[in-house]
C-alpha cells in the first residue's frame, strides 16, 4: 500500500491488462478521497472495495458520498482492514459521527464472525459480506452482473447496483 503512495500504475492486483490507470494518494489508497472534506461514510476492505479493474468513478463507494475509501488490494487480509480502522480511530476526532462500512473478503462463517467481533459495535458499523450471516447491519455482496477488465472482480454495473443496495442499508 505505502509503496504506491503518490504514484500511478497501469497494473494493480489481479488486473495486469494495462487498460486502467490506477492513481494513488499520498497514503497509498486509490485517489478519490478528499481529505479536506469531513466524510459521512468510511469504507475499509479489500479488492472489491479498492475497485480492481474499474475506473475510480465506477467503484461503488464513489456513489455514496461524502466518503473515504480505504480499500486494499494484493496480499492484504481482513486483518489489515481492522488495523487500518483502529489507526483511523486514533487519528481522527469525528469518528462517532460516521457510518463505517467493512467490506470483508473471508467467506468462512466462523472466521468472518470472529473478525466482526473485533470491531466494537457503536451503532454506526455496517458489514458487507460474501456469505450470509445472522448479524444486524449486514449486507450480502451481489453476484457478478458484469466483470472488470481483468475478468476477476465486479464490473461497473455490479458496483453501481451494489451501491444502490448498500445505500438502502445505510439510510
Amino acid at each position: 500500500m505505502f509503496a504506491l503512495a503518490g504514484k500511478s500504475v497501469n497494473k494493480y492486483g489481479l488486473d495486469q491488462t494495462k487498460k486502467i490507470i490506477y492513481n494513488f494518494d499520498e497514503y497509498g489508497f486509490r485517489q478519490g478521497n478528499n481529505y479536506n472534506i469531513k466524510p459521512k461514510y468510511i469504507f475499509f476492505g479489500a479488492s472489491i472495495l479498492s475497485g480492481i479493474g474499474v475506473k475510480e468513478e465506477d467503484r461503488f463507494s464513489y456513489y455514496i458520498q461524502p466518503s473515504w475509501n480505504f480499500g486494499l488490494c494484493g496480499q492484504y487480509t481482513d486483518y489489515e482492514s481492522i488495523q487500518n480502522y483502529f489507526s483511523f480511530l486514533s487519528t481522527y476526532k469525528f469518528k462517532n459521527t460516521l457510518k463505517v462500512i467493512f467490506c470483508w473478503k473471508n467467506s468462512n462463517v466462523k472466521i468472518l464472525e470472529k473478525l466482526i467481533d473485533k470491531i466494537p459495535d457503536l451503532g454506526n458499523i455496517f458489514h458487507c459480506v460474501p456469505i450470509k450471516i445472522n448479524r444486524k447491519n449486514t449486507c450480502l455482496y451481489l453476484k457478478n452482473i458484469d466483470y472488470d477488465v481483468s475478468g476477476t472482480h465486479w464490473g461497473p454495473i455490479t458496483h453501481n447496483k451494489f451501491a444502490k443496495l448498500l445505500w438502502q442499508l445505510l439510510k
